[in-house]
């Protein structure tokens, strides 16, 4: 499967790039936001559905982060509000 190259969330340009051997504070992941930087990096290896829902997961991270929304958040509320995005976006694109 062929991610995009590059999304816009509220004005600002995301650039999306693949990866091998992701990790986030030392434990493997399947995708990470580089906040500074404007780059989602998705795991490359992983089934294409699965890079989808990790693409949409990231860009949820993201999307919450430019809203400030994260910061109101604990850590696993964030996660759970990017697991209930991913579905409903999952949702949307099977009608």
């Amino acid at each position: 499967m062929k991610l995009p190259r590059q999304v816009i969330i509220l004005g600002r340009k995301i650039k999306i790039k693949e990866g091998k051997n992701l990790h986030y504070n030392g434990i493997p992941c399947l995708g990470l936001c580089d906040y500074e930087k404007s780059i989602v990096y998705i795991e490359k290896n992983q089934a294409d559905h699965t890079k989808l829902d990790t693409l949409f997961h990231e860009l949820s991270h993201y999307f919450l982060t430019l809203c400030g929304m994260d910061q109101k958040m604990s850590e696993s509320e964030v996660e759970m509000h990017c697991q209930l995005i991913t579905a409903f976006i999952n949702d949307i694109l099977k009608i």
